[in-house]
């Protein structure tokens, strides 16, 4: 009876095992790529991330390479904005100073040079003073030219070692400029985004270097659920209900067993 309970025990615990450990594979597979993003409670676009606040609590946040230069990047939405941000960790001394980020939006979710026609910088033009412009481009030939109306917003600091920008982005509205300047970010459709890093206003040929991720657009009100966390919860739940319950019928059978016993030496 024991070693039937404890083979049971074993052989449920391993099946389990094997189950989560399949589903962190998948859900790992490719995630520094890839973002979807949380709705939260739009913060301020001032390059400052104000923890006392819990501004940009619920941003996704992950970290990437632009070749060899590892930065932080946070995502979030709400029904009418998309909001990145990064941030550049570098010893005293070795920020530029006219140091920039941008990103360059795709039309759709392909990777192709020719898909990219928007761009968005944030460009210091005296990181000691914390001077900055936010500039929008329309890309053409690979020529970025000024759009007609500028459209998102922009800003950044430099606290320390530490340099912050912070994007926003409009979601769900027409070509402001009609002129088919931008990048128009519609709800459940994915984007490819180049994040670029510079130290020199020019463009393109002052970016050093960068990165493409793939960003998911939710629709509005959406609220995302996390399949492979619910999958996860379940299978614990039926697990350890399953070893309760395995563990109260051994209980139960060791407890008749002792009363036969007594029984039967009385």
């Amino acid at each position: 009876m024991r070693k039937l309970v404890f083979y049971t025990i074993f052989w449920i615990l391993l099946v389990n095992i094997s189950i989560v450990s399949s589903f962190y594979i998948i859900s790992g597979h490719g995630a520094a790529e890839e973002i979807n993003p949380d709705f939260g409670n739009a913060p301020i676009i001032d390059g400052n991330i104000d923890d006392s606040t819990n501004e940009w609590k619920e941003a996704v946040k992950i970290e990437i390479q632009l070749i060899d230069l590892s930065i932080d990047l946070w995502v979030m939405q709400t029904n009418r904005e998309l909001f990145i941000s990064i941030q550049l960790d570098l010893q005293s001394g070795y920020h530029n100073t006219t140091e920039f980020f941008g990103l360059l939006l795709s039309t759709n979710s392909s990777e192709n040079i020719e898909d990219f026609i928007d761009a968005k910088f944030i460009q210091f033009t005296n990181i000691s003073a914390n001077s900055f412009v936010y500039l929008d481009y329309y890309i053409n030939n690979s020529l970025f030219l000024n759009d007609t109306r500028y459209d998102g917003d922009g800003a950044a600091k430099l606290e320390g070692d530490i340099s912050t920008y912070e994007f926003s982005i409009p979601i769900g509205q027409t070509d402001i400029n009609g002129e088919n300047e931008d990048s128009i970010f519609d709800y459940e459709e994915s984007y490819a985004l180049n994040v670029t890093y510079g130290d020199n206003p020019a463009y393109p040929q002052g970016i050093k270097k960068s990165e493409i991720v793939l960003i998911n657009i939710n629709a509005p009100g959406e609220k995302k659920i996390i399949i492979t966390s619910l999958v996860l919860i379940v299978l614990s739940i039926i697990v350890y209900s399953s070893i309760a319950v395995l563990f109260g019928f051994y209980i139960y059978k060791m407890v008749k067993l002792k009363e036969k016993i007594k029984r039967l030496r009385s």
